[in-house]
């Protein structure tokens, strides 16, 4: 009995993608926790409201890149059935 390789289904990324696109759910975790750590030392560390708002901005960008990378990757894995439950083989 031969057995096959495993195979992925995976569409290649697009070279014109943004840097994000590959990054999966592990990674837009990671984002959220850098943007809330960000957000987190600004307040932490004397929020200055006329210089620091800006950098606050790009904190709560990051979270929310981080929050669709995320999203978006365990909509598409649920979707696909990629789960091991008991009737996967």
């Amino acid at each position: 009995m031969s057995e096959k390789p495993e195979t992925r289904n995976e569409t290649p990324i697009p070279t014109d993608a943004p840097w994000w696109a590959g990054l999966g759910p592990v990674g837009g975790a990671v984002l959220i926790v850098l943007g809330l750590g960000a957000a987190l030392f600004l307040f932490l560390g004397g929020f200055d409201p006329e210089g620091d708002v800006t950098m606050l901005h790009g904190a709560a960008k990051v979270v929310a890149i981080g929050a669709v990378v995320a999203g978006g990757a365990l909509i598409s894995r649920s979707r696909r059935g990629g789960g091991t439950g008991s009737g996967a083989e």
